[in-house]
């Protein structure tokens, strides 16, 4: 009886299923702490841009449109923040044809000297990632939902300081 309730003891601790509470699998007990560490889609982990804690299976979709994510303008050579990408993109691009046209103007192609940021080349912290049609759609849409979201948010805590 003794050893009955022994090996059962040590069945269930050492050798028993586990099941997951976030993703509902089954798993054995040798691979539970890799499971719940590194496997489980529903683990709740951090976005690298911005630290906002989500399941794990939603990671990379978020990580995809998050504000805080930056990418390499290939005009002015700066890692500029999704968030502030449109704004800088008009405010540089403008900025970047006014200045062409007037070295254009003033210089010939083949006396042209190469300013030294031009020159130097991009930080290896992340290879620039193209904005397709898709993603672009679902960043504006992403930052108009976020303004609204903020607008709301906004109006009923000024009606909760009001009491």
């Amino acid at each position: 009886m003794v050893a009955r309730k022994l090996m059962d003891e040590h069945y269930n601790e050492s050798h028993a299923p586990v099941n997951c509470t976030l993703c509902k699998e089954i798993v054995t007990r040798e691979i539970w702490d890799l499971h719940k560490s590194e496997q489980c889609p529903q683990r709740i982990v951090a976005c690298e841009y911005c630290e906002f804690e989500l399941p794990a299976v939603e990671l990379h979709e978020h990580q995809d449109v998050c504000g805080n994510r930056t990418e390499f303008c290939q005009t002015c050579k700066k890692y500029v923040r999704l968030r502030e990408w449109i704004g800088h993109e008009i405010q540089c691009h403008a900025n970047a044809n006014a200045n062409a046209n007037a070295n254009a103007s003033a210089q010939t192609s083949s006396a042209r000297i190469i300013p030294e940021r031009e020159v130097r080349p991009p930080p290896p912290v992340r290879p620039p990632r193209p904005m397709h049609g898709a993603q672009h759609k679902r960043l504006l849409f992403t930052i108009a939902v976020t303004g609204i979201a903020v607008m709301i948010g906004s109006i009923l805590f000024q009606r909760e300081e009001s009491f």
